[in-house]
């Protein structure tokens, strides 16, 4: 087992091994080695509970863009895992991999029992496996210091515990906090210049943007988005996440139009918590039903460009919402969503 910090640091085209595995918490270090992954070879991110493995086969068997070999990473690769009823099959294929290389990610931490079991005895015959450990907080405070210091700032030491603790030792939040206060210019950065600079914002979740974006709030949207970015949740998670609240509120309308009631039509989409009905029950009456389709399109393009295309998740999610919002202020929408094309008109 090799900790992830030494193994990014003799990262290099010839010491990737073909299958490996990547377990534990630290997914600020998970992101640095994908940064340098990327700069080694095309990367493909997967999501292992979007992930049929039938699909994944398929991924390891086609060929990489121009020819060129390239690296499959497979998020929360324990729910593809979940799904392979025979191991020695699945083991003997992932051996025949040839022009792949397979990064596979469990989110938590694995005991020495667990490596024992399949399929982690076979990646570990094949690979390497790779542990992302929580750094402790001497780590993490020195690690902020020293990156302040070699941009040539100096920090006071209760502005660097403020700024720790207000962060919690979050890495994905310190980066973007740490970034900020490098680009703020002063030579020195006292408590003040933290307290002033640091976001305020910590509490907007993935749900502030669901409301922001569904609700019209689209400052709202913009921040909050900006916010969950920073805190290291993955752009394709809130793909899937906005995806999936996308097709419910219209499969929803469609059912109000045939007759269900409102609480019929949102038990049929499996939206039954109180909270979440009265959630969708506002983002209904805020979207028509072909406003709604008209984000399912916008939506599997953007998926496709990032999926297929290669494009970069997180400023192509940005970009999205930003144009989507702009568009929504300036779209007349035609009465028949089904058969007649989006007519878009500038005031």
């Amino acid at each position: 087992m090799i900790n992830l910090i030494d193994y990014k640091k003799k990262l290099s085209k010839d010491s990737i091994k073909k299958v490996n595995l990547i377990h534990g918490d630290e997914e600020y270090l998970v992101k640095t080695l994908i940064d340098k992954l990327r700069e080694i070879y095309p990367l493909r991110a997967l999501w292992g509970d979007d992930l049929s493995l039938q699909d994944f086969e398929r991924y390891i068997l086609s060929k990489g863009m121009f020819g060129k070999r390239e690296i499959l990473f497979v998020y929360r690769s324990m729910d593809l895992f979940k799904s392979v009823k025979d191991y020695k099959r699945f083991s003997s294929f992932l051996e025949r991999v040839e022009d792949k290389i397979i990064f596979f990610y469990v989110e938590t931490k694995l005991s020495e029992k667990d490596l024992q079991k399949e399929p982690f005895a076979t990646i570990s015959k094949l690979g390497d496996i790779i542990v992302a450990n929580k750094l402790d907080k001497k780590k993490i405070r020195d690690l902020v210091y020293n990156k302040l210091k070699k941009s040539g700032i100096e920090i006071e030491e209760a502005a660097l515990d403020y700024l720790l603790s207000v962060t919690s030792y979050q890495l994905m939040i310190l980066k973007g906090e740490t970034d900020k206060l490098i680009l703020y210019g002063k030579p020195k950065i006292s408590l003040e210049d933290v307290k002033r600079i640091v976001i305020s914002d910590m509490e907007l979740s993935l749900f502030d943007f669901m409301d922001g974006l569904f609700l019209k709030d689209y400052e709202k949207a913009i921040e909050s988005l900006q916010s969950v970015l920073r805190t290291g949740t993955h752009p394709l998670q809130i793909l899937a996440t906005l995806i999936s609240y996308t097709l419910k509120l219209y499969t929803a309308k469609e059912l109000i139009e045939n007759g269900k009631s409102l609480d019929e039509a949102l038990n049929c989409v499996d939206v039954k918590h109180p909270f979440q009905k009265l959630n969708f029950k506002r983002y209904l009456e805020k979207n028509s039903k072909e406003e709604l389709y008209y984000l399912i399109k916008r939506l599997y393009f953007l998926d496709v460009a990032i999926k297929v295309f290669y494009s970069d998740p997180m400023l192509s999610l940005r970009d999205f919402v930003i144009e989507y919002m702009l568009n929504e202020k300036s779209i007349h929408y035609t009465s028949n969503p089904r058969n007649q094309d989006w007519i878009e008109i500038e005031p």
